[in-house]
């Protein structure tokens, strides 16, 4: 008798909490949608990050903007949010729309009003990008020589040093402060890259290397020019307006100055691409768990099937390194090959496979597929060259 009681007395104070929560929701319903807007954007406010507190208050102003201080409830119309997503698609890009579109959705949702529009809705389809690619050594070398010439690139030029070389992202490096960069020492030069990232795991601490250390080095100093003195000022101060600077706020990736450089040195490239170039260099030559430490959050599939641009090429190498058969120069004239002794030949073919293993191993592809590449290599060449004794 005494636990029905208590189940009882549970169950009132539920359906109690219940009935509170849907008079909140109906109560919202029909607030104006700025008012709706903010009560939502509060009670959610725990759970989400300051940048994302920040989008959702300038996508709730764009909806505001573009629909009026309509009650919310007017907002469960697929024919209007249809409407909107026609509209507003002419002077922005499918990303931000549907950014702005899911605030209608979380917020029809918290008044229960979502399922009226869900048959009827479909995001802006997304653009099918490439998801990066890492430079080729002479395009690097051009990039890197070309944008050394002109002053105007500095910035650009150093940042995108900075970045070829830590795997930091531009808004990581963007959002840099003083006293996140440690040039004093170039023993232990570092950067502590915390604001701005995608998420907690993608805060980390990158060692410098010697052109990252330079590079910093000379962004700090530029920084300090500009009146960055403070370990809370930035080390890309916001550009007020021509030559005037203001370190309280992080400025952006000079895009300008980057495309100057991308198009004097015959590159197209992104500059998030360079993050893609420092993660591929890495994943050639270093142990997995080396190069996640220093990209961050990437998990190995990610490094295998979206960051390593450049294996086959790497492969490429490893296998003409240990094929009995020199690979062909195209521009050379053939040259003869000359049958050698049984039993070295034997030898020769059994360490050449010991080191294919061993290759393939450390590069995390199958061992099977690095012989048949071997194999498919020997035989082309071999189709094209006589064989004589």
């Amino acid at each position: 008798m005494t636990n029905f009681s208590f189940a009882r007395r549970q169950l009132q104070e539920i359906t109690a909490i219940r009935e509170d929560q849907i008079n909140d929701y109906m109560s919202m319903a029909k607030m104006p949608l700025r008012e709706a807007g903010m009560a939502w954007l509060d009670s959610r406010r725990q759970f989400l990050g300051p940048k994302t507190q920040r989008d959702y208050e300038f996508n709730l102003a764009t909806l505001v903007k573009f629909f009026g201080n309509i009650r919310l409830e007017k907002l469960a119309n697929p024919d209007l949010i249809r409407a909107y997503q026609i509209e507003r698609g002419k002077t922005v890009g499918p990303c931000s729309l549907n950014h702005e579109c899911s605030i209608i959705q979380q917020l029809l949702k918290h008044i229960r009003r979502w399922h009226e529009v869900a048959p009827f809705y479909a995001p802006v389809p997304m653009p099918r990008e490439s998801p990066g690619r890492a430079m080729t050594p002479d395009e690097e070398r051009k990039l890197f020589q070309t944008g050394s010439l002109n002053p105007r690139w500095a910035v650009a030029y150093w940042l995108a040093i900075l970045s070829a070389n830590t795997a930091a992202g531009p808004a990581e490096l963007c959002g840099l402060r003083m006293a996140d960069v440690f040039v004093n020492d170039p023993a232990s030069a570092r950067i502590y890259v915390h604001e701005h990232v995608k998420n907690k795991n993608r805060i980390r601490e990158i060692p410098l290397n010697a052109d990252a250390f330079t590079a910093a080095k000379t962004l700090a100093e530029r920084a300090k020019g500009l009146g960055a003195v403070q370990p809370e000022h930035f080390l890309i101060p916001f550009r007020v307006c021509r030559g005037t600077f203001d370190p309280t706020r992080h400025g952006f990736w000079p895009k300008t100055a980057w495309n100057e450089m991308c198009a004097a040195a015959g590159i197209k490239l992104r500059p998030y691409d360079l993050r893609h170039h420092a993660l591929t260099k890495l994943a050639e030559t270093n142990p997995e768990n080396l190069v996640l430490k220093i990209a961050g959050h990437v998990s190995p599939q990610m490094l295998r099937k979206v960051y390593a641009h450049v294996r086959l090429p790497a492969l490429r190498t490893a296998v003409d390194a240990i094929s009995s058969t020199p690979r062909k120069d195209p521009s050379a004239p053939v040259k003869r090959t000359v049958r050698v002794n049984a039993k070295t030949a034997l030898l020769d073919q059994t360490q050449a496979w010991e080191k294919i293993a061993a290759m393939a191993e450390r590069m995390r592809i199958p061992r099977a597929a690095a012989m048949e590449l071997l194999k498919e290599y020997e035989n082309e060449l071999r189709g094209g060259e006589t064989d004589e004794c």
